[in-house]
């Protein structure tokens, strides 16, 4: 576990008296998934951006919901979201809508000031994998991806493992064909 001090050069969403500690466990494929970012306000999308590129993820930053969603359609493979609920343009509820039903691989983190936990369901509900509430802890939003990571992972192999399982059983039913009776 690599241990960096991050110190901003703006002053972040929630005022703090010390540098942010941000542990960091590296994985090698984490640079391989892209964490596209959509936060209409600059202020908020400089932390989230720093936080996250500080934990060796690749980012992908957009400005509004239509800029995101240009920059989803751009990806070609699996990705993680962060995304603002309040947004001009398209809103995050209505790019977990649309995400789900592309059947892309993405998994979403609404980041949102609504903080009831009517809001956290009713994002959820929407398609958002996990929600975190501004302000937020660097260190939480930074294990919220790399939980998210984590689970891309998994389902990954559960693809490939599937995909091997689906080969094995057609190479049975070939073999059946070939047995002399």
């Amino acid at each position: 576990m690599t241990e960096i001090q991050f110190k901003p050069d703006w002053a972040p969403v929630a005022p703090r008296t010390s540098p942010v500690s941000l542990k960091i466990v590296r994985s090698m494929d984490e640079e391989c998934i892209p964490v596209v970012i959509a936060e209409d306000d600059p202020v908020s999308r400089r932390l989230v951006t720093a936080v996250i590129e500080a934990g060796g993820f690749r980012t992908v930053v957009t400005s509004d919901g239509n800029e995101a969603m240009t920059a989803f359609r751009a990806q070609e493979g699996a990705c993680i979201a962060v995304i603002d609920w309040m947004m001009p343009g398209i809103d995050g509820a209505e790019i977990c809508r649309r995400l789900r039903e592309s059947g892309r691989h993405v998994y979403i983190i609404m980041v949102s000031a609504r903080g009831t936990k009517t809001d956290t369901i009713e994002g959820m509900d929407y398609g958002a994998d996990d929600y975190v509430v501004k302000p937020f802890d660097p260190n939480e939003l930074l294990a919220r991806v790399r939980g998210g990571l984590r689970i891309m992972k998994t389902q990954e192999a559960l693809v490939q493992r599937v995909r091997a399982l689906e080969s094995t059983v057609a190479e049975v039913g070939l073999l059946k064909f070939q047995m002399p009776l």
